[in-house]
């Protein structure tokens, strides 16, 4: 174990950052905290057996191999079974505004979300999903540690793996989605793979609805509530990121402008400016190892 990113524990329940907060402890579970509620999501991975939680009334067992997922406004509380009882475990805090960030990456989670965690909190991945998400733990501690330019780009792309994980076990089990739910997300998830495999095309809503043979205003409707985006936002949203990282990576403003499907440059140069906070020109003058995402969402 590398104690070096190892925390004390605190009794503090509201959240410093705007993004995530990650914690690694181990030491005797002390410090008592009574039944509460926060209004950001908690994971809760213990790597000790036999620490119970109590969440909106259910009871559940945690240890090596289980994890909590623990939803905004959710009352729990941890019971620890004997007095001074040694305790490994990893907490990470996520903002409801920063998982709302990744949504675009991250369909089904959203979709799953939606109908509820109640009596669901406990997610039980095959054990070699569990240690590579332990893995995916240790590198944001290790990146909370370094902090340097492209820590905000990792750490986005590791906490998306992570709730892709999470997603992944809950959908496989029974009842987690109803069949009319399940339809829904594969028919938005295939508009969302074709808009990203489309980019230079006409993809405006009423094209994409003659495409997929849907009315426009369903599909509108649909793709917000499973992506939390409109169509036009994401369409928008997948040009300016593949713009930016062509640009960043050598190709010229002009062509990334055409290439990702924008008719008029200076509409486009005025939505990059807005969404990266830097022009296209300052953009491509960034060294590619310091290359970062700092998008308005």
């Amino acid at each position: 174990m590398n104690m070096s990113y190892v925390s004390p524990f605190f009794a503090r329940q509201v959240m410093r950052q705007n993004d995530f907060e990650i914690y690694h402890r181990f030491d005797p579970a002390s410090g008592h905290i009574e039944p509460h509620s926060h209004d950001f999501y908690e994971i809760y991975f213990s790597r000790t057996e036999g620490l119970e939680f109590v969440i909106d009334g259910h009871r559940y067992r945690v240890g090596p191999g289980r994890l909590l997922l623990i939803a905004p406004g959710q009352v729990h509380f941890s019971s620890v079974p004997e007095k001074d009882m040694t305790v490994e475990r990893f907490v990470l805090w996520l903002d409801p505004s920063f998982v709302e960030s990744l949504t675009g990456l991250l369909p089904r989670f959203r979709n799953l979300l939606g109908d509820g965690l109640k009596g669901r909190n406990l997610i039980v991945p095959d054990p070699e999903t569990y240690e590579l998400m332990i893995g995916l733990l240790f590198s944001l501690l290790h990146e909370k540690q370094l902090n340097d330019l492209d820590s905000s780009t990792l750490n986005r792309l590791v906490v998306a793996q992570l709730l892709v994980h999470i997603s992944r076990v809950l959908s496989r089990e029974p009842g987690t989605m109803t069949g009319r739910a399940a339809r829904r997300y594969g028919d938005i998830q295939r508009v969302y793979e074709y808009i990203s495999a489309h980019l230079r095309d006409n993809l405006s809503v009423t094209e994409l609805a003659e495409t997929f043979f849907m009315d426009k205003n369903t599909l509108t409707r649909q793709f917000k509530q499973v992506t939390g985006m409109t169509p036009a936002e994401c369409v928008r949203r997948m040009r300016l990121d593949a713009a930016y990282t062509m640009i960043s990576h050598g190709a010229s403003a002009s062509g990334a402008c055409h290439e990702c499907g924008f008719s008029d440059y200076s509409a486009f140069y005025r939505a990059f400016r807005q969404a990266f906070g830097i022009s296209p020109s300052a953009c491509a003058s960034l060294p590619e190892s310091g290359v970062r995402l700092h998008r308005e969402t």
